[in-house]
């Protein structure tokens, strides 16, 4: 509820509980006490009710805020771990932790897919921080990003983070948010997952769509003449 909506609820307030008090000034017996009394019970009962409702539904926009939030990054990870290990295109949850745990300590990360992983660490924590009623409003959720935010520390040592550990964030990141978001948490067995090629050959194919992607370089400025 913002300030606006709280300064309009304790004016009401105020109002009804001004007209209450000059009842009794008045004498409750009285009809002009009579009166006074009523609407101040009846401003009180309706301010409470919209109070009420109002919080419900903000209850219910973050929540659904929330979910949106946790389904992006769930998505966000799925993409990741596919670029970087392969097998089917659209994979549960299940399966991408059954992927993850096959990843090996000789595992190419190359850095576009180190950036895809840094990128998912930055924007959990970003949300950590800049939307906590969002996030708090899914139990389970701020699990799952405090997880996937340790991936925003990937570049920062003076060596790259190994990829089981790596492997080991995104797990403990998916399986929170599965459960937060009422997904298959097991994990699926990793030798019955097709077309996984961690090769990086094959990262730049997912990634870029083709092999050998070389940044275009820009054209040499004209010669000027004298």
């Amino acid at each position: 509820m913002n300030l606006l909506r709280i300064a309009l609820v304790g004016g009401f307030l105020s109002i009804a509980a001004t007209m209450l008090w000059i009842s009794f000034v008045f004498g409750v017996d009285t009809s002009t006490g009579t009166l006074l009394i009523n609407l101040g019970t009846e401003i009180i009962g309706i301010v409470i009710t919209v109070a009420v409702v109002e919080w419900f539904f903000e209850r219910r926009r973050l929540q659904t805020r929330g979910r949106q939030l946790a389904w992006d990054a769930l998505h966000a990870v799925e993409q990741a771990v596919w670029v970087w290990q392969g097998g089917p295109r659209e994979m549960d949850t299940d399966e991408v932790r059954g992927v993850l745990s096959s990843v090996g300590a000789e595992d190419p990360l190359p850095d576009f897919t180190e950036g895809l992983f840094l990128n998912i660490g930055t924007r959990s924590r970003r949300l950590l921080n800049n939307d906590p009623d969002a996030v708090t409003a899914v139990p389970g959720f701020m699990n799952g990003l405090e997880h996937l935010a340790r991936l925003s520390a990937i570049r920062d040592g003076k060596e790259s983070m190994r990829p089981q550990k790596v492997a080991d964030i995104l797990d403990e990141g998916t399986s929170a948010l599965a459960k937060a978001l009422g997904k298959p948490t097991e994990r699926h067995l990793a030798s019955l997952i097709r077309f996984r090629d961690p090769s990086i050959e094959s990262q730049e194919r997912r990634h870029f769509g083709h092999v050998g992607h070389k940044t275009p370089l820009r054209s040499a400025p004209p010669e000027v003449l004298p």
